[in-house]
């Protein structure tokens, strides 16, 4: 009896000494970003600061010790795997939430802010209401004079489509989105907002149009988009002859992919993945890319010289649209930023016959940035 009273308070010495010392041991001073968060960690803070007395040194201080302890990590999933498998609890911090029906959202507040959207909290007050459709005016009007067509076209955000699987119901009410439709309404201007179109088409398939457990559509979903854009290009240029081209979906699932996981540490869930590739053909047998860097830049072209040039600002939203655009176009370049009047140089030495503008609805009040 005594031994094994002895071995308990060994045991028990030896576990309290490693839990005591491990956060020390394995303290991580080098580490820059947590990936799995999506943020730079906390650096050391200094005692002076812009040559003064740093005033939140201590609070500097813990916020760097609670970033960098060993173990942090394991801590955490451990958290996250009791909280959402055993008490059932939904998971959320500043950057994203889980939903429903194994559905993710993200809500950043400092990245277009998508929870705000959501209650139709932002909606524009009248005076940058006006500034937006004096940008859109001034864009759309430049492009006519300088013999450009122009096609300006909002994403719809995942929870426009999706607000069935948000953890509370949505607000009644008009979303900022209806504000701008109703200004690109009375500029008479050529755009594409497909919110109401992939609402329609929904029941259609399967399987959803957004990816669970990303920010983003996913190919069906964007294919759904383009069916509208594709509308809007061919009434621009109505005497080209555009490749119709006929697509099939495969689906697969997947458990780790997403960009909205490592927001809140989740290891796994069940994604649907549809892949979309021309019938009987290959992408590469329409067009073929001259560059693909991304975010630096994109270039593609098609097998047809005889059809429109093209540029396209975009952002992260347009990447699954490039492979049904680029047949449509001789030449396309894709451009990851807005517009601007410091574009207006390059753009004219590019000489398109079509600009398209495009930006999630989450940001779609900075579409453009034109002055006349």
């Amino acid at each position: 009896m005594t031994a094994i009273k002895n071995f308990l308070r060994t045991a028990f010495i030896v576990c309290a000494l490693f839990v005591f010392f491990y956060p020390i041991i394995r303290f991580n001073r080098t580490a820059v970003v947590s990936q799995k968060e999506n943020r730079n960690l906390a650096v050391r803070p200094l005692p002076i600061k812009n040559n003064d007395i740093n005033r939140n040194l201590f609070a500097e201080y813990s916020a760097y010790l609670n970033d960098r302890f060993g173990g942090r990590q394991h801590l955490i999933d451990f958290n996250n795997t009791v909280n959402q498998k055993i008490l059932h609890k939904r998971l959320f911090n500043s950057k994203a939430m889980q939903g429903k029906n194994g559905w993710w959202f993200y809500i950043s507040a400092g990245d277009g802010n998508n929870y705000a959207d959501f209650m139709k909290q932002n909606v524009l007050m009248p005076e940058n209401l006006a500034l937006w459709k004096e940008n859109v005016k001034n864009t759309a009007e430049w492009c006519e004079t300088n013999g450009i067509k122009s096609i300006f076209l909002i994403c719809p955000n995942k929870h426009s489509i999706y607000p069935e699987y948000y953890p509370f119901s949505r607000p009644d009410g008009i979303t900022r989105a209806d504000q701008l439709s109703a200004v690109l309404d009375s500029l008479v201007v050529s755009y594409v907002f497909p919110r109401d179109y992939i609402l329609s088409q929904k029941s259609a398939f399967a399987y959803p149009l957004y990816y669970e457990t990303d920010t983003h559509w996913n190919p069906q979903g964007a294919y759904c988009a383009f069916e509208l854009l594709r509308e809007k290009i061919c009434a621009a240029f109505p005497e080209t002859a555009f490749p119709n081209i006929k697509y099939t979906a495969e689906i697969s699932e997947s458990d780790t992919a997403g960009d909205i996981l490592p927001m809140l540490n989740i290891k796994s869930a069940k994604s649907t993945r549809p892949v979309l590739s021309p019938d009987g053909a290959e992408n590469s047998d329409f067009y073929e890319y001259i560059k693909n860097d991304g975010r630096n830049g994109v270039i593609t072209r098609s097998k047809d010289s005889r059809l429109p040039r093209a540029l396209i600002f975009r952002d992260s939203f347009f990447t699954a649209l490039e492979p049904f655009t680029s047949p449509l176009f001789s030449e396309a370049e894709y451009h990851w930023r807005t517009f601007s009047d410091a574009d207006k140089e390059a753009v004219l030495a590019f000489n398109p016959d079509i600009i398209i503008f495009e930006h999630v609805e989450r940001y779609a009040q900075n579409l453009v940035q034109c002055s006349k």
